[in-house]
């Protein structure tokens, strides 16, 4: 009787806590960036090699993309590349919240030249991704960003992004200044996800429509075969340019990891599925 409680209560430990964390496949069938109204980078995934393979840049240079996290052979096929977040890197946010991370940073310059998001540049980054609602409970998310970050430095980005919300549970549609210097999210707009009967893609858009400020405006659409069927701007803009005079561009897939306390229910869950089996010898 002893050992059939425990098998049931190991049972439930680890159903509990893979419950605790939901990952999220998210498919990205463009990625476009223009630069003062003419066309910068665009990525279709139609060639099959995944990143950090990437077409050239509008301007002829040679293209690359830094990746964290995995993406395994076939991910880029049929003009899809898939980003699975249970493949990603234990990363963190700006409060230091541990995250499975799959991010997908398009090399653009960080200096003067031909390649840069600068600056004096208007621009805007956009993606289409496969419409997928993410499931109800932990924070799992799939987006956008402009960030300024480069090796060994701390950094601000901006993000747009479907999630479930990790203190609501429910799924929306976030717009955040992540601040790495200070610790800190700074929430700028948010939707609930209610894409329209038919929706099949969602269009997420960072623009900075001016050089003469820092301001980037946030919008979605919800589409259904190519065609709008509804969507919003978000009224609040965030600010770049406030440390470095570049930007890149980053696509991702993200989730929730275990708190430590239910791995360690896990692992005296095995414990005891082990001890008795050595008493069964």
């Amino acid at each position: 009787m002893k050992k059939q409680i425990v098998f049931a209560l190991v049972a439930l430990t680890i159903n509990f806590c893979a419950g605790q964390v939901h990952a999220i496949t998210a498919g990205i069938d463009s990625f476009t960036i223009t630069r003062d109204g003419s066309a910068f980078f665009a990525d279709d995934f139609t060639d099959g090699n995944p990143p950090p393979s990437a077409p050239k840049f509008a301007s002829g240079g040679s293209a690359s993309y830094s990746v964290v996290g995995t993406l395994p052979a076939g991910s880029e096929s049929g003009g899809v590349l898939q980003l699975n977040s249970a493949n990603g890197a234990l990363t963190a946010n700006a409060p230091e919240t541990p995250r499975l991370f799959v991010g997908v940073l398009l090399l653009s310059g960080t200096t003067s030249g031909t390649n840069i998001l600068g600056v004096n540049n208007t621009l805007n980054e956009t993606a289409i991704f496969n419409l997928t609602i993410p499931a109800p409970g932990p924070f799992s998310a799939y987006g956008i960003r402009l960030t300024d970050a480069v090796s060994g430095t701390t950094y601000q980005l901006l993000q747009l992004f479907v999630e479930t919300n990790q203190n609501t549970g429910l799924q929306d549609i976030h717009y955040v200044l992540q601040d790495f210097d200070a610790n800190t999210i700074t929430l700028l707009g948010n939707d609930p996800l209610a894409p329209p009967v038919g929706t099949d893609q969602i269009l997420l858009n960072l623009s900075r429509p001016s050089s003469s400020n820092d301001d980037v405006f946030a919008s979605y659409q919800y589409l259904q075969s190519g065609s709008v069927i509804g969507g919003n701007t978000f009224a609040t803009p965030g600010q770049v340019f406030q440390g470095e005079d570049f930007v890149r561009g980053q696509f991702f897939a993200a989730q929730a990891v275990p708190e430590p306390a239910s791995w360690l229910l896990v692992g005296l869950g095995l414990f005891g599925i082990k001890l008795f089996r050595r008493r069964g010898k």
